[in-house]
Parts: structure tokens; C-alpha cells; sequence
């Protein structure tokens, strides 16, 4: 006769399996000014597309990753930086770069 034996939920060992810890990465992490113009420029393109779900759709990402990242829930990472900045039709340095005066050039610094 044959038994069929199914192993316990979660796999062979005792217990649930170990849950990774996610731990940031120095190089590749924003500093806190970039993640606070990050979210800056995440709610002026929201405002841009008229909602978070259209923002979203276009960075592909999930609303609730966009809104958690704009309203200072979750940090922004590299990547998310990236696709904002695809989004807005700017480099991540025009993103994330300090503001210019309005006398002057974005790009070079000179002024007009």
C-alpha cells in the first residue's frame, strides 16, 4: 500500500523559515535630501498626471509603493528615483540636483 506524506507547512524544519532582513546599502542608497526631493518630485508629477494610479501605471509600480514613498512611509531607492525621472522627462540629476535660481540655466548654471 502507498502513503503519501506531505511535509509540514513551511517546509522540512522546525517551525516557519527565517524571514530575511532587508539592510540598505550605503552606496546605493539616497541620502535623506535626495529622498526628501524625491517625494517632492513625486507629488509634483502626481499633480502632473492627475492621479497616483496614472503615476503609477507609468513608473510601473504599484499605487500603494508610489504613495507610500511621496508621503515619507517608505524610503525611495535608486531605481524609484529613476523611473520618476523617466516619468518627468529629466535626468535623475535634474531630479534630484538643488534648485536654481529662475535667472539662470538649469542645465549649465549661467545666467540668462
Amino acid at each position: 500500500m502507498l502513503t503519501l506524506v506531505q511535509p509540514p507547512h513551511g517546509g522540512q524544519g522546525e517551525g516557519a523559515p527565517a524571514r530575511r532582513r532587508r539592510r540598505s546599502i550605503p552606496c546605493l542608497s539616497l541620502t535623506p535630501t535626495q529622498r526628501k526631493r524625491l517625494r517632492a518630485a513625486l507629488r509634483n508629477l502626481r499633480a502632473a498626471y492627475g492621479s497616483w494610479s496614472c503615476l503609477a501605471e507609468v513608473m510601473g509600480m504599484s499605487v500603494v509603493a508610489v504613495e507610500a514613498i511621496a508621503n515619507g512611509r517608505e524610503n525611495g531607492s535608486p531605481a524609484t528615483a529613476q523611473r520618476a525621472a523617466k516619468a518627468a522627462g529629466l535626468t535623475v540629476e535634474q531630479l534630484l540636483g538643488g534648485l536654481v535660481a529662475a535667472d539662470r540655466c538649469p542645465t549649465c548654471g549661467r545666467s540668462g
